[in-house]
């Protein structure tokens, strides 16, 4: 708002006309922010940079959801026909976390799918599953980790 426009509305208080100076003034620097560089100091575009971080991409997301989590927890966990409800209880937690807080309904349904959830989330799914895989860390290990990640989201079972 430029002060032409402020004065335009005459019946303004003295406060009122500084509380919109001080609006308009921080409408001069919009999205801008300046970074250092190799070659100096230079402006960003700040809302650019925003807008391609959270853009998707579905090599990577496949990559991350195929070729890193399932690959590895089907390498890690335990086998067999007698382990099946420890996994589930994984990947339950798992996709409670990528799909951001659905969890899986009574009739088998979640409402929503971990495979199109965020890069983001799926990376951070990735790095705790391979701290575990590192740290040589149990069935209940894992759990805990993922539960307690569920837990600080605010993702808590019903």
């Amino acid at each position: 708002m430029k002060k032409s426009t402020i004065k335009k509305h005459t019946k303004l208080t003295k406060e009122q006309e500084e509380k919109l100076q001080i609006l308009a003034k921080s409408d001069e620097i919009k999205g801008k922010q300046l970074v250092i560089t190799d070659e100096g100091i230079e402006s960003e575009d700040e809302l650019k940079s925003i807008a391609l971080e959270t853009s998707d991409n579905p090599k990577k997301k496949y990559d991350l959801h195929y070729n890193g989590i399932s690959r590895l927890l089907t390498k890690h966990l335990p086998k067999g026909r007698e382990h099946k409800k420890a996994r589930d209880l994984i990947y339950e937690e798992k996709n409670t976390y990528l799909t951001r807080g659905n969890r899986k309904k009574k009739d088998g349904t979640r409402g929503a799918d971990s495979r199109m959830g965020y890069i983001n989330d799926h990376d951070e799914i990735l790095n705790l599953i391979i701290s575990w895989i590192r740290s040589n860390g149990s069935m209940v290990d894992l759990y805990n980790s993922l539960r307690d990640l569920n837990k600080t989201k605010g993702y808590v079972a019903e």
